[in-house]
C-alpha cells in the first residue's frame, strides 16, 4: 500500500504548492508527552528470508500499516547483500483504512472514478469520507486532493501523524531491546525508510555500543543536525551511518515547511552534518529517486553498492 503522502509528489506548479501549503496546516506541531514504557512489546520481527549473516533489518516508514509486501526493500537489499538474512521489523506506522475504520466495520468495495467517489465523500459517514478521500487522492488534481484534505480529513490525519510518530520511540526501544537480546542479532544492519528511519535512529540511541555495524536511512523522517547525530557516533565508534537524500522529495519538502515538526531539515532531503567522515556516508540520491516513495529501487541499490564498495 502507498503511503498518502505519496499523494502529495506533485509537480513543481501553483496547484502542487497550494497541496504543501494544505500539508504545512495537518503537519502542526503537538506538546510533547512524556515517554511511558509499555509492557507489551510494539514491534514483530518477521524473517523475509534465511540467509547469511549479519542479518539485514528493514524498516518501512508512515501509513505503511505492517506492510508484507517488502520487493522494493529487496530491490535495494539484493544490490548490496544478495545472500544475507533480511528481517522485517513491522511496527505500528498506521494504515489509512485503519483511520477510516474510526472504529466502524471495515468499508467493503471498490470506487470506480472520482465522480463516484466525490459522492461518497458527500453523504454523512466521516469515515466513508475519508477513505474515499484517500482511494481517489491519487487520482485527482493537487487542488482536488488540498480541498478534500481541508475539508474532511485535517483532524484525522493530524492525530494519526503524531500518534505514528510517538509510536517511533516505542519501536525503536523494542527493536533495540529486541537486538541486545539475540547474539544472532548483533552486528546486524538496520535500514530505515522515511519515518521508518526514526525507529533507526531511536533503536541506536537505546543499544549498547556497536551493536549494530551500519545502519542506512533512505528518505529519512529524520534530523540531519549534527546534535541529533553526534551522541550516536560517539557512542557507536565502528558504526557505518549511510544517509540517502534527494532534492526531488515534495513528500518531506512539504514537511520540512510546517513549524514544529522537523527542528532542522530532515536527513531525506540532505547530508547529515557530521565531519566524522569516517563514519558518516551522505549519498545524493536525486539522479536515481524520482520522489518520495521512490527511493527504495534497483538504481539507488547500485549506487549504494558502489558508494559503501568505494568507503572500505
Amino acid at each position: 500500500m502507498k503511503s498518502l503522502f505519496d499523494t502529495f509528489n506533485a509537480a513543481e506548479d501553483a496547484e502542487s504548492n497550494l497541496v504543501r501549503e494544505q500539508l504545512k496546516g495537518l503537519l502542526t506541531p503537538q506538546g510533547s508527552a512524556e515517554f511511558v514504557v509499555r509492557d507489551a512489546t510494539s514491534i514483530k520481527l518477521v524473517t523475509v528470508r534465511e540467509g547469511r549473516l549479519p542479518c539485514i533489518l528493514i524498516i518501512n516508514g508512515y501509513l505503511s500499516k505492517e506492510g508484507e509486501v517488502v520487493a522494493d526493500w529487496l530491490s535495494v537489499v539484493d544490490e548490496l547483500y544478495p545472500e544475507n538474512k533480511v528481517i522485517h521489523v513491522r511496527w505500528n506506522a498506521g494504515d489509512i483504512i485503519d483511520i477510516a475504520r474510526n472504529g466502524s466495520a471495515a468499508i467493503d468495495g471498490t470506487i470506480n472514478s472520482a465522480n463516484e467517489s466525490m459522492a461518497t465523500v458527500n453523504d454523512d459517514n466521516s469515515a466513508d469520507k475519508w477513505l474515499a478521500a484517500a482511494k481517489v487522492a491519487r487520482d485527482m488534481s493537487p487542488a482536488g486532493i488540498a480541498a478534500l484534505i481541508g475539508g474532511l480529513v485535517a483532524d484525522k490525519l493530524v492525530g494519526h501523524w503524531h500518534k505514528s510518530f510517538n509510536e517511533t520511540l516505542h519501536a525503536g526501544l523494542d527493536l533495540a531491546n529486541a537486538v541486545q537480546a539475540d547474539k544472532q542479532l548483533h552486528g546486524a544492519i538496520l535500514m530505515g525508510y522515511s519515518l521508518g528511519a526514526k525507529v533507526a535512529c531511536e533503536a541506536l540511541k537505546n543499544l549498547d555500543a556497536n551493536t549494530i555495524s551500519s545502519c542506512y536511512l533512505l528518505a529519512g523522517a529524520v534530523s540531519a543536525d549534527a546534535e541529533q547525530w553526534a551522541p550516536i557516533l560517539a557512542k557507536h565508534t565502528e558504526l557505518q551511518l549511510i544517509n540517502c537524500y534527494s532534492d526531488n522529495d515534495d513528500v518531506l519538502k512539504g514537511a520540512n515547511g510546517a513549524e514544529g515538526i522537523f527542528p532542522h531539515t530532515p536527513a531525506g532531503l540532505t547530508k547529515i552534518e557530521s565531519h566524522n567522515t569516517k563514519q558518516v556516508i551522505n549519498l545524493d540520491v536525486s539522479a536515481f529517486s524520482s520522489g518520495h516513495m521512490h527511493f527504495k529501487n534497483e538504481r539507488v541499490g547500485k549506487a549504494l553498492a558502489d558508494t559503501v564498495c568505494r568507503s572500505r
